[in-house]
């Protein structure tokens, strides 16, 4: 029994090790995929906001839009 509740443990301190690295290629996959996203839409962006520098929140927001737009002309 004592061995079983080690195991248990182990387990749980293995997660806990785990977590922040998992967590920190799930960050690095979001920012990868935002940077991807604010070099497709370079041009829209310099339109908008020429000197300023970008929250992530903007790049999607921006993105959204332009794709509504591409929808809607291929419509």
């Amino acid at each position: 029994q004592q061995s079983i509740i080690l195991q248990r443990d182990l387990a749980h301190v293995r997660k806990q090790l785990r977590k922040p690295l998992v967590e920190k290629l799930r960050r690095e996959r979001i920012n990868s995929s935002i940077e991807q996203l604010k070099s497709l839409l370079g041009p829209e962006f310099l339109k908008q906001q020429p000197d300023s520098k970008l929250e992530k929140a903007d790049i999607l927001e921006m993105t959204v839009s332009f794709t509504c737009k591409l929808w809607k002309t291929a419509h």
